[in-house]
């Protein structure tokens, strides 16, 4: 057995999901280039400070787990999804759906990564 790596991870997703998921790293790398990626849960994980984002592939979907999106739902009601006490996640069905406003989302949470990061727990 051996461990994965992110471009491994990648590698194996269908067509469909890697567009989705390229997209997403590439938006993510775009706001925060200083941000290390590395293999947690199985799936890729950004972090700055703390853990900020990973993404997690679904048969229809990609989903931006985002580590301080309890903080962030209130302002992207319409986005952000989940009851978790500090992760939640955007639903991401196509490269469509990754616009101005996921890349809000993005740098919000990287913001906040940097001037009042939390642990994961």
């Amino acid at each position: 057995f051996v461990a994965k790596t992110t471009e491994t991870w990648f590698s194996e997703l269908d067509p469909a999901q890697f567009e989705i998921a390229e997209s997403l790293r590439a938006s993510i790398e775009r706001a925060g280039p200083g941000l290390t990626c590395k293999l947690a849960w199985g799936f890729p994980c950004w972090s700055g400070t703390e853990r900020i984002f990973s993404i997690a592939a679904y048969k229809d979907r990609c989903n931006l787990q985002i580590f301080y999106g309890a903080e962030l739902a209130p302002s992207f009601p319409d986005r952000i999804e989940g009851t978790g006490k500090a992760l939640r996640h955007v639903k991401v069905h196509s490269v469509d759906q990754i616009d101005a406003q996921l890349d809000q989302i993005i740098e919000a949470a990287i913001r906040l990564d940097a001037t009042d990061p939390r642990p994961v727990r």
